[in-house]
């Protein structure tokens, strides 16, 4: 659910609260050096797992668990803010 929630939110939250939400994300990366979610669930001590490894593991694919933890943390986050900024302003 908070993938979908995640990925939807340009849609109906404003590209300033998908901001603040990216900064709480990375604050929490700093101060707990995971996201809590999948710290609690997982019981990791090193940064490995995302959920979007789960999925994917889940349906047989076998991922690079170091990118696809790069990609979830510097990648996703932006690409939900442009594509947010993009729609609200041609909306």
């Amino acid at each position: 659910m908070i993938v979908i929630f995640m990925w939807s939110s340009p849609f109906y939250l404003s590209w300033k609260i998908i901001l603040v939400f990216i900064l709480l994300y990375y604050l929490q990366l700093f101060l707990f050096g995971d996201c809590i979610l999948i710290k609690k669930q997982f019981n990791t001590k090193k940064r490995e797992m995302t959920i979007y490894t789960q999925i994917l593991e889940n349906f047989g694919f076998k991922v690079n668990r170091k990118t696809l933890v790069f990609i979830s943390d510097y990648v996703f986050p932006w690409i939900i803010l442009i594509f947010a900024l993009i729609w609200q302003i041609l909306t």
